[in-house]
């Protein structure tokens, strides 16, 4: 994970500093006009960021002061990367890459939990009548990530340790969500870790299967992401951070309702037809940050080998 996002950490703490010089308290307030009104979001086409569709369509940063402009991205990974370069205010990421950079000195802030896993909602793939009929058959395939490092690899080394298959005998090559089905049709990969919709939609597409639900066993009900800002952000503008989590907070809540969701998914992610639309698996959107969850992935982390050392989530949360 000392990939690009390392390169960014000077720009990082350069602009924390600035940020800390600007005010005495780093605590964000609940109430308050925004001191910066226009911000950017950086968001992925998947069903876990439903809710800031949902606060655009019903005007929800509107009502708390924001024009917020959201930045769709391939990755959380790339979604990091340009809040450390300081070209979005906020990025939605999953928690692992979190944690991964700030373990490694970048000063982040969890401002609003994001998902948490339910069943098929991130699940290995293959294409029809592919020759693996087993994850055990994965030994020597290649299988298609949206990135490396990421949640995904913390699910998908959850699965191959369930059943006996050693990390380092499969094959990771990286390739955007909305991409992998055509990737599995013409046999460029074995498999694909997949994120709903794309799950339900390569199935309809290409007639994909599942081989294995990554959410299943040591992941179930796993925290998968959450909104971050920079910690010197929050420090110089704590009054935009607190509306961005109002409206979030309130979006998240409405997702409870799935027809809310489902209206919202076509906004911003291509393909979704109707079929899929009733028939994708959705996470679970949590109105609250919970210490207790966020230490849960960093725990799990480092159980893995994706840490050095023990990591406290204290650090990524506001004092």
């Amino acid at each position: 994970m000392k990939s690009r996002i390392a390169a960014q950490f000077a720009v990082a703490a350069a602009m924390i500093l600035v940020g800390a010089g600007c005010t005495s308290s780093s605590s964000v307030p609940s109430g308050g006009a925004p001191s910066l009104t226009h911000v950017s979001v950086g968001v992925l086409p998947i069903i876990d960021n439903a809710p800031v569709f949902i606060a655009l369509q019903r005007g929800l940063f509107h009502q708390q002061g924001l024009d917020v402009t959201p930045v769709v991205l391939p990755s959380g990974e790339l979604a990091t990367e340009e809040l450390l370069s300081g070209k979005l205010q906020f990025a939605f990421s999953n928690y692992v890459t979190t944690i991964q950079a700030a373990s490694q000195g970048a000063k982040l802030q969890v401002v609003a939990d994001g998902a948490e896993t339910l069943p098929n909602t991130n699940v290995i793939m293959i294409a029809k009548g592919s020759a693996i009929h087993h994850v055990q058959d994965l030994r020597g395939k290649t299988i298609a990530v949206n990135a490396r490092g990421n949640i995904g690899s913390l699910m998908i080394d959850s699965a191959l340790e369930t059943y006996g298959v050693p990390v380092n005998s499969v094959r990771f090559t990286v390739i955007p969500f909305p991409q992998m089905a055509a990737a599995l049709g013409d046999h460029s990969v074995d498999a694909a870790w997949m994120a709903e919709p794309f799950v339900t939609e390569s199935g309809e597409q290409i007639g994909a299967e599942e081989l294995a639900d990554t959410t299943a066993g040591a992941m179930a009900d796993f925290p998968i992401a959450g909104y971050d800002a920079l910690r010197g952000f929050a420090q110089q503008h704590p009054a935009t951070v607190a509306a961005f989590q109002r409206a979030i907070v309130q979006a998240q809540a409405l997702a409870a309702d799935r027809s809310v969701v489902e209206k919202a998914l076509p906004t911003y992610i291509d393909g979704m037809t109707p079929p899929v639309i009733s028939a994708v698996h959705l996470d679970s959107y949590p109105t609250s940050l919970s210490q207790a969850r966020l230490q849960r992935v960093a725990n799990t982390m480092l159980l893995a080998g994706m840490l050095r050392q023990s990591f406290s989530v204290n650090q990524l949360l506001a004092p």
